[in-house]
């Protein structure tokens, strides 16, 4: 696989021991008051009589109903009309923390009062609302409806959680410890603003970052995302200002991004740094999206943009040098891409979180896009440069669902294929209880004259856990997983949902290696992990707490590992 970034673990195991202290043994005995598969619910906020239905959305727009009043109402972290949460405990932390505005979440819906109620606009904006990281969930809903003015009402409602994170956090995957210092606010004052400082010590460098972002700037669809960062081996600095397709039916989109990036790049084998070089990346780019909108269940996009890209690279200031120093480049290119997304979304749970509303998708989306660097435009070479992905799933047997995910990207210069990559992934995943499902995946990745600054690695960091991260190198890599994944109703201290799972990888490599090396062949392991649904906090999702045995040694490592992270599911 591609060299991807790692991830940490927060502090939300640190306040999930505090809390455990505090609230002491009796909360954990308590039962979930839900079942494994019911959802998140609010009340209605205008109860109707006895026997009586509102007409669904679908309903209301064959009818040609208009939407009335919008009426907004967020909930705290903890809900305290429940016995269970009626704590000091919990109250305190519902005083401490700010909730959402109701103008905040108005600032992402995607249908207004006064305009002609779409079903899917509504169902979209659940959508949005529930990937924004400081909420927990979202229910859209019709509240009222006049029959004889054919206009109903939409209830918006979001659920909150903990959004301020000071604190330490640790990952350690492949044997190699990672920890952080940070404070982040993912809700600033209710606003939906991300402010993060931290501080972190990692395998390739120690940086200290200070990031901010708005989605709705001043209240707009304009996105702003800043990012600077003091590294021991360099600086980075990144502006990005976007007004997105924010939703499918969107008819415009516009941007621009700039970025200058200085660093020192190490390449790896079996784990151990070989060479590394000083790479300094400006970047910049101006774009402008148009598209006719939702049209049978699909959406069409181009897009149209102007791009420069520069690296310069020299030797670096240790001793371990680079045997070749990478070729300078500078591309300069206009570019056009196209989109074409299926709108096939499905509700979910406990499929690839616990205990939470998921949206998965089963339809088809493909992106592609081809520019052409010119030296007569400021270039430094000539190349044509293109990348494609495409994503596709589908549900069969009612519980069974398959995908299939790829992307690839290169150039095309003076004739011949350079820095190529191609990355494909086949999923496949069978609930056949309500409290357990397989899980497994394929993937392979096969590349044509990569740039040195770019390696194909397979190891602990790439998904073959308990093996060193960066651990096997070459030019091609294929990695599978298979996955016996368990939920349960377990709803410790109402702040995690448990689950675990019992797993088996194997991948490998194929192509030269940087140290010149055979390739070590096929490499496996076995495991077990316990898997905490993060219901509480804007951390990462799933909180993984794993113990692996690789089957084939690693010389100087111990076979058994413990290793602790949090990723976006299981």
């Amino acid at each position: 696989m591609l060299r991807s970034p790692s991830r940490r673990l927060g502090l939300v195991l640190a306040a999930a021991a505090t809390a455990t202290l505090v609230a002491g043994p009796a909360g954990a005995d308590k039962p979930s008051p839900r079942a494994r598969d019911e959802p998140w619910s609010p009340p209605p906020l205008v109860p109707l009589p006895e026997g009586t239905a509102l007409p669904s959305a679908a309903e209301l727009e064959a009818r040609g109903a208009t939407v009335g009043e919008i009426l907004v109402r967020v909930y705290d972290v903890f809900d305290t009309e429940d016995p269970r949460e009626d704590t000091w405990l919990y109250r305190t932390a519902n005083t401490l923390h700010i909730k959402s505005r109701p103008a905040t979440v108005r600032d992402q819906l995607t249908f207004r009062s006064g305009e002609a109620l779409r079903a899917h606009r509504l169902e979209e904006t659940e959508r949005i609302l529930r990937n924004r990281r400081y909420l927990f969930d979202a229910v859209v809903r019709i509240a009222r409806y006049d029959a004889a003015t054919n206009v109903a009402d939409v209830e918006v409602t979001v659920r909150d959680v903990w959004t301020l994170n000071p604190g330490v956090g640790y990952s350690n995957r492949g044997g190699v410890p990672e920890s952080s210092v940070e404070i982040e606010e993912l809700n600033l004052f209710g606003g939906g603003q991300k402010l993060q400082l931290e501080y972190s010590d990692e395998v390739d460098r120690t940086s200290v970052e200070l990031q901010y972002s708005d989605p709705n700037l001043g209240s707009s669809r304009w996105a702003l995302g800043l990012v600077y960062a003091d590294l021991s081996d360099g600086e980075t600095q990144f502006v990005d200002l976007t007004r997105p397709f924010y939703s499918l039916d969107t008819r415009w989109s516009a941007g621009m991004t700039l970025s200058d990036d200085d660093r020192v790049e190490t390449r790896y084998d079996l784990g151990e740094p070989v060479d590394e070089f000083r790479v300094s990346r400006k970047f910049a780019e101006l774009r402008y999206g148009w598209s006719k909108g939702l049209k049978d269940g699909w959406t069409k996009r181009w897009i149209a943009g102007l791009r420069y890209d520069d690296q310069a690279f020299e030797p670096p200031p240790g001793d371990l040098g680079a045997a070749v120093l990478p070729e300078d480049q500078r591309f300069v290119y206009p570019w056009l891409g196209v989109e074409w997304i299926q709108d096939a979304y499905t509700k979910t749970r406990n499929r690839n979180q616990i205990g939470r509303t998921e949206d998965a998708y089963f339809g088809t989306t493909f992106r592609a896009s081809v520019g052409y660097s010119s030296e007569a435009i400021g270039a430094r070479d000539e190349a044509w440069l293109f990348a494609a992905s495409l994503v596709t799933a589908r549900q069969y047997s009612g519980d069974r669902e398959w995908s299939i995910a790829a992307a690839g990207s290169g150039r095309l210069d003076r004739a011949s294929l350079a820095d190529a990559a191609l990355t494909a992934e086949v999923r496949h995943h069978w609930r056949w209880r309500s409290w357990t499902s397989s899980f497994a995946s394929v993937t392979g990745t096969v590349t044509e004259d990569l740039d040195p600054d770019r390696q194909v690695l397979l190891g602990g960091e790439e998904g073959l856990r308990g093996f060193p991260l960066r651990y096997q190198t070459g030019t091609s890599s294929a990695l599978v997983t298979l996955e016996q994944r368990f939920y349960t109703d377990w709803y410790p201290f109402r702040l995690f949902n448990v689950g675990g799972a019992v797993f088996f990888d194997t991948g490998r490599t194929w192509g030269p290696t940087l140290g010149g090396e055979p390739s070590l062949g096929w490499l496996s392991n076995v495991g077990a992990g316990l898997r905490l649904g993060n219901s509480r906090s804007g951390l990462g999702s799933v909180i993984h707490v794993d113990f692996t045995y690789t089957l084939d040694p690693v010389p100087g490592e111990d076979r058994f590992q413990v290793f602790i992270e949090t990723k976006q599911g299981f």
